[in-house]
């Protein structure tokens, strides 16, 4: 995107030209332009931004020697310039598994040759991979996922004018049916409940809490207790806690706007957190010396100032779950899924799930919880059958 600056009475239009096919920076375009002077400030500004999106055009539609540039070689650019910029450390390593499938298939082609089909074969024959640990072909998730990062990585080359389109969009369509959310149905859900209150008030505060309100792992274990609302009985749910395998964990905000938001509390879990920070005063001042603060998390280390690890809880749950004789198909997320589903059955309004959930778009929550709402319509329609036949 052009950037604007003001140089006295003229104003410097600049426009970065991304990098040539050895990798180096071009030189940014630039132009100088003198606004009318009759123009109040506010029309300045718009016809600044109108002279701003021009110049671009014109600078994007230059040609740029990056013919040469293979997938390969911009991959290595994008993972060593660009990536770490814009995405998360545990987003990178994830991505550079899917690349590791990319570069074979796919790095030897240049940049301005990619094509539809090409990718639609490169989907096609991932397909056909059987992977070595379990015998059988790679999910279609995973396939998505690759196609998500591939569609990532080319939007980035078109931002940086490599490209002047992305070759792989709509190149990929869900092979087979989506597998229905792993979801604990209303008796399955009591039971696990009552198969916490067994458990040590950590374990049984943190994964009621995730079924109370539907937050993630990871934003369970970012929690400190600075964010309780005692008296609104609301959590200010801001961080959440992220493990990059041979990494320390750490905290950084959410991803998204949507993702810092407010949940609310019953009574009876107000009961639970207010017995959960007792046990924590107590172990702190035992074992750490000191007084437990607003600004210590609440599933902490102990002797440490850093959060616990999400698969923490994971392996937890697998073992509650076994030792409960409870589906073993379930896991950790499963229980905001189950939070989710609990709030359509009782006819909570899809935008209000979605706030509540930390989705961007309601659309999202429609998307994941189709099976959900479904179940509603059939409800909503038989009772008005049933109103009818009255």
């Amino acid at each position: 995107m052009a950037s604007i600056r003001k140089r006295g009475s003229s104003y410097l239009i600049v426009v970065s030209m991304g990098y040539d096919y050895n990798g180096k920076r071009i030189n940014p375009r630039q132009k100088t332009v003198h606004p009318p002077e009759e123009l109040t400030p506010r029309q300045v500004e718009k016809w600044l931004n109108e002279q701003a999106v021009l110049f671009e055009r014109e600078c994007r539609h230059t040609p740029q020697p990056v013919q040469q540039l293979t997938l390969a070689k911009y991959i290595d650019l994008w993972l060593t310039d660009i990536a770490p910029g814009k995405l998360a450390k545990s987003t990178i390593r994830r991505d550079r598994q899917d690349i590791e499938r990319i570069l074979p298939a796919l790095g030897h082609y240049k940049l301005t040759e990619l094509r539809p089909e090409h990718f639609r074969n490169f989907y096609a024959e991932l397909r056909k991979v059987i992977r070595p640990d379990t015998k059988k072909p790679l999910s279609e998730y995973t396939i998505e996922g690759v196609h998500a990062t591939l569609c990532s990585i080319l939007s980035d080359a078109v931002e940086g004018g490599f490209l002047s389109h992305n070759p792989a969009w709509r190149t990929y369509r869900y092979a087979g049916r989506k597998c229905e959310k792993k979801i604990a149905d209303e008796e399955t859900a009591q039971k696990i409940i009552a198969a916490l209150e067994g458990e040590s008030i950590k374990y049984e505060t943190y994964f009621k809490l995730i079924i109370a309100t539907g937050m993630r792992r990871g934003e369970c274990c970012g929690l400190k207790w600075c964010d309780i609302d005692w008296e609104q009985r609301s959590i200010h749910i801001c961080r959440n806690a992220v493990k990059v395998t041979d990494e320390e964990i750490f905290v950084k905000e959410p991803k998204t706007r949507a993702g810092n938001r407010y949940v609310y509390f019953s009574a009876e879990m107000e009961s639970l957190l207010r017995e959960y920070r007792q046990e924590c005063a107590y172990v702190t001042e035992t074992y750490d010396q000191r007084e437990l603060t607003a600004d210590d998390f609440l599933f902490r280390r102990q002797g440490s100032q850093l959060p616990m690890t999400p698969t923490t809880f994971t392996y937890r749950f697998k073992l509650i779950l076994k030792k409960n004789g409870l589906p073993q198909e379930l896991n950790v997320h499963s229980l905001r899924h189950t939070a989710a589903s609990l709030m359509i059955a009782g006819g909570t309004d899809v935008a209000t799930v979605a706030g509540i959930l930390g989705h961007s778009q309601p659309s999202t929550t429609l998307d994941i919880y189709t099976h959900a709402f479904d179940k509603n319509k059939k409800a909503a329609s038989a009772g008005l059958q049933g109103m009818l036949e009255i």
